[in-house]
């Protein structure tokens, strides 16, 4: 369980740090093209939903195993 509790906060880390850069790109950076913004806009609306899912899931893991310690 540990492992995959390190997994994951490493997974949100990264995904923290691309959404991050993402922002940075939409804020300061233009692109060639005129779609180019909206492309960087939803690929840090995806970003930010898994990594929404993967805290959903540190949770659960973190309630589980505190239900385990309760019995």
């Amino acid at each position: 369980m540990v492992k995959r509790k390190k997994r994951l906060e490493k997974q949100i880390r990264g995904l923290l740090k691309q959404s991050v850069s993402h922002d940075d790109k939409i804020r300061f950076e233009k692109g060639r093209l005129p779609t180019t913004v909206d492309y960087w806009v939803k690929e840090k609306e995806g970003y930010d939903r898994q990594i929404e899912d993967k805290l959903k899931k540190l949770r659960e893991m973190e309630k589980k195993k505190l239900r385990k310690r309760a019995r």
